[in-house]
């Protein structure tokens, strides 16, 4: 059975891709955390983060507007977070920017791609994905209990039996399992 935030905005196709990822659950209870997200919830998770691990910059407004840049030497205009998200991804806190923002720290991703002083867009959940679908978080637990791998192995199961999904990312440091979607409706 898959239950819903009340916080998780779902379209339509999202909706069916729930209904057919409900069929593969069984007597197992997963919960749907997020669907679409504004750049305003993004920034939000980012704060969180931050201050979890302790790596606020002294620039970082946790009022502040979005888009408002701060002057820093010898770097120059940032956004007043920017610092802050770019040092989470050097500690491997993996998290997109509330908007699109070059990378300030050494990082690289799983992949083995330095980003160091690349463009990193805005997470999927505001933008969507190139294919017009938007992705769908599930929290790690099955029943009330952390288990990463079988709420993964409830969706692969899903997946092979057609539910819409694209591609499935175990995510730890998020407490989350992500799902990229592909349109069935």
């Amino acid at each position: 059975m898959i239950e819903i935030k009340k916080s998780a905005m779902l379209d339509a196709n999202q909706k069916a891709v729930i209904e057919k990822i409900d069929l593969a659950c069984g007597d197992h209870r997963i919960t749907v955390t997020r669907g679409h997200s504004t750049p305003q919830e993004q920034f939000e998770i980012l704060s969180r983060f931050g201050g979890d691990h302790g790596c606020f910059s002294p620039e970082f407004l946790p009022d502040g507007p979005l888009d408002l840049k701060i002057n820093i030497p010898p770097i120059g205009l940032v956004y007043h977070w920017q610092r802050t998200w770019s040092r989470l991804l050097h500690l491997g806190v993996v998290v997109n920017p509330p908007l699109p923002a070059i990378c300030l720290d050494d990082y690289t991703r799983p992949s083995g791609e330095k980003m160091q002083g690349k463009l990193v867009h805005e997470s999927t959940h505001i933008s969507g994905q190139a294919n017009g679908c938007w992705p769908i978080d599930f929290s790690a637990k099955v029943n009330g209990v952390v288990n990463f791998e079988l709420v993964r192995d409830i969706l692969a199961t899903a997946q092979a039996a057609s539910a819409g999904i694209k591609e499935i990312k175990v995510e730890h440091g998020n407490g989350c399992v992500h799902i990229d979607t592909i349109k069935i409706i």
